[in-house]
């Protein structure tokens, strides 16, 4: 019987350790998936912690309203802190529940129902995700 050469035995020790890389990616990057970063934020705006929506975005992002002709424009987090600041001591019932939301790649849309002042209203939010952080709504 002959004895199984070192370089052998490393071949199936790494084979035996390795996992595939979709398994890879999934436990390694599970945070940064777009449904997920952008979840995060609904979750601070429900829960009214500006901190971790200001956690979920890059320090300038680029903003677009489709209800105004202004276009697309870069927003820093100061300001979309302070707003939000604003917004949650005004209105105590802020909340947003999610209907439905799609997926297309690094693209989450978003359908809400917006709950202000004791008021529903329809919304939608696109957001735009890279490198697990909010790069464009």
């Amino acid at each position: 019987m002959s004895r199984p050469s070192i370089f052998t035995l490393a071949i199936l020790l790494a084979a035996a350790g390795a996992r595939p890389a979709q398994a890879q990616f999934h436990f390694t990057h599970r945070d940064t998936l777009p449904q997920k970063v952008v979840q995060r934020a609904l979750d601070g705006y429900n829960h009214h912690d500006v901190v971790a929506i200001e956690t979920e975005y890059l320090p300038a992002y680029m903003y677009e309203n489709m209800a105004d002709s202004t276009g697309p424009h870069l927003v820093s987090a100061v300001a979309v802190r302070d707003s939000l600041i604003i917004v949650f001591q005004r209105t105590k019932d802020a909340h947003l529940r999610l209907s439905k939301r799609v997926l297309t790649g690094p693209i989450v849309t978003d359908f809400y129902t917006m709950l202000l002042n004791g008021r529903k209203k329809k919304h939608v939010d696109m957001y735009e995700v890279r490198n697990g952080k909010i790069v464009r709504e």
